[in-house]
């Protein structure tokens, strides 16, 4: 599915600089990134630029394609290979990521995986993209939802849990939130919507057609502010962390 996605993948909007900035400083100054899932790069490249060697893995030839282009010219080896095997030695990374990815992932094996990676005081993260409660993503969510039932939220939380346990050992994740709102040009906003796993590679035609006139529609009514939540929650090896809740935050 993913190989069919790198090139919608262009349209999606960066991670917000704060978020960077606190990935950045949870891995520590310098420190190795080990990013599984990596997609196109939307996080490697800009952690790379603060500094760290980042490791991208992604199992899409194609999303790695693109990632690899992304990050021209910067300390980033692209690997091709699964989160749960990832056949790199003893790296000893600061940070193993996993950013919207962790529901297409096996939780336990990538966990494992992960505490291998890790540092003796390394951090796990999970990073979790949620859309925010505004009228446009509502709507966008129903639609979506109508074209594809599959394409209802998935429980995220509690596989972001077990890999954060089994890759850093016991404690109490901590999280963090941000909101982020970018507004999109139609064009673009279609792009990102063909980006969607639910929407693009499995809707034919016909279907996807269909949903894209709803979208321009709706941005017509509601304004084109894609507008997200997003979940960072992170465990550190080799101490318990204690729970800590933070109000979202505006880039």
């Amino acid at each position: 599915m993913f190989e069919r996605l790198a090139e919608a993948y262009r349209a999606r909007p960066p991670y917000p600089e704060p978020l960077v900035e606190r990935l950045s400083t949870l891995a520590g100054d310098g420190r190795r990134v080990v990013d599984l899932g990596a997609g196109t790069g939307l996080l490697a490249a800009p952690l790379a630029r603060r500094g760290h060697p980042v490791l991208a893995v992604e199992p899409a030839r194609a999303m790695l394609a693109v990632c690899t282009e992304a990050c021209a010219g910067l300390d980033v080896t692209s690997m091709r290979a699964p989160a749960e095997s990832t056949g790199l030695g003893e790296v000893h990374a600061g940070l193993v990521l996993l950013a919207d990815a962790v529901h297409w992932v096996r939780p336990d094996a990538a966990g494992a995986e992960a505490r291998r990676l890790l540092a003796p005081d390394g951090v796990a993260a999970v990073v979790m993209p949620e859309p925010a409660a505004t009228p446009f993503m509502r709507g966008l969510q129903a639609l979506l939802v109508s074209a594809n039932p599959k394409a209802r939220s998935l429980p995220a939380a509690a596989r972001a849990r077990q890999f954060l346990v089994l890759a850093a050992g016991p404690g109490r994740p901590e999280e963090e939130q941000w909101e982020q709102r970018v507004p999109l040009a139609p064009e673009a906003l279609r792009r990102v919507v063909r980006s969607l796993s639910y929407g693009g590679p499995a809707l034919g035609p016909l279907a996807m057609g269909r949903l894209l006139e709803a979208v321009d529609a709706l941005g017509e009514r509601e304004g084109r502010e894609w507008a997200r939540v997003l979940r960072l929650v992170w465990l550190r090896r080799g101490r318990r962390s204690r729970p800590t809740r933070t109000r979202p935050r505006r880039p």
